[in-house]
């Protein structure tokens, strides 16, 4: 039977990481935190006019309104992930490894996928690129290289950075490493492929059954589709597994 630490682990990867369903994540992650909020509901008093007696009231003048619209505009994506915490070094990220793990600075490695500098020409490229992502909390770009097929994708872009942020960039662990397999290409889609990979996550802190240090290692096979257009790929889907005894060969995002 799984510890109540590595059920924790495995679904919250398998939902959220890169081949996950935001939704059920965010959703599991709430009820399992209590993190559910409840927004108070204000009722306003309506005051009626009594029927005869006292004096007769005058009818007020209509006003100007002086507001336009329905209230305030929605918020802009921009602005919103300009409010989101990263863990992006403060000193000179460019010069700092890269997170990946290639050996090279950020500068010349993720970095110029990050910032837009260039486009992902490889499968390699957008997986190395997201590990980075989520390892510096970049939701922009997990978004950005995020295909519009995969179930992960929203319309909503605002509410899917939203959710992103709130339960889906693992801020309760460490990104160890990244061992990044050979790129398949599709027997029958040119613009199609697979990446297998494997990641080690490591535990920050007592919590949520959860051990500090503890190290979780998870497998998955990626699927890739490139844009005819550019030769840009993109992530679009996954199978998750683990190597916790008994889920070996298990897909946990089934």
């Amino acid at each position: 039977m799984l510890s109540r630490e590595h059920s924790f682990i495995l679904i919250a990867y398998a939902c959220i990481l890169i081949c996950s369903s935001v939704d059920t994540a965010v959703a599991f992650t709430i009820k399992q935190l209590s993190i559910a909020t409840s927004p108070t509901i204000r009722r306003h008093p309506t005051s009626l006019a009594a029927k005869g007696g006292g004096k007769k009231k005058k009818p007020k003048r209509a006003t100007a309104q002086t507001t336009k619209g329905f209230g305030a505009p929605p918020p802009k994506l921009d602005d919103v992930l300009a409010a989101f915490q990263t863990r992006i070094p403060k000193a000179d990220a460019d010069a700092a490894p890269c997170p990946c793990g290639t050996g090279k600075v950020y500068g010349e490695c993720c970095g110029p996928l990050h910032n837009g500098d260039r486009v992902c020409s490889t499968m390699t490229d957008v997986l190395r690129s997201r590990y980075s992502a989520f390892s510096w909390r970049n939701v922009k770009y997990v978004m950005s290289t995020t295909h519009p097929s995969c179930r992960d994708y929203r319309e909503d872009s605002v509410a899917w950075a939203k959710d992103l942020n709130k339960g889906g960039m693992f801020d309760s662990y460490d990104f160890v490493n990244l061992e990044a397999g050979d790129e398949e290409m599709s027997e029958e889609n040119e613009n199609e492929g697979f990446v297998e990979f494997k990641v080690t996550l490591r535990a920050k802190e007592d919590g949520n059954g959860s051990v500090a240090g503890r190290e979780t290692v998870i497998s998955e096979r990626s699927r890739f589709l490139r844009d005819p257009a550019d030769g840009s790929w993109s992530y679009a889907s996954g199978d998750v597994r683990s190597d916790v005894a008994g889920l070996e060969d298990t897909k946990l995002n089934a």
